[in-house]
């Protein structure tokens, strides 16, 4: 199963997302954001597995989003989609 990412700056904007999606029924888990995805080396990211573009919708209507989307790729490699 694809597993995708959504970054954040900060821990604090990662669990308020995390708390509205986990409350509208989706499962997530958050993670230190690889070192690759972050700017300045620190940052966070929520963990989907489905429902990826529905979730980034939800958080950007409830003004939530703040980082990219990322799919893990067959290489192990991140590429960022577009919601």
């Amino acid at each position: 199963m694809t597993q995708y990412l959504i970054t954040f700056r900060t821990l604090t904007q990662a669990q308020r997302a995390a708390r509205v999606l986990e409350r509208a029924g989706y499962t997530v888990t958050i993670r230190r954001a690889p070192a690759k995805l972050s700017v300045s080396g620190c940052g966070y990211a929520i963990a989907l597995r489905k429902q990826v573009t529905q979730a980034a919708q939800f958080l950007k209507e409830r003004d939530l989003w703040t980082g990219k989307l990322f799919r893990l790729e067959e290489d192990g490699e991140y590429r960022e989609v577009l919601p």
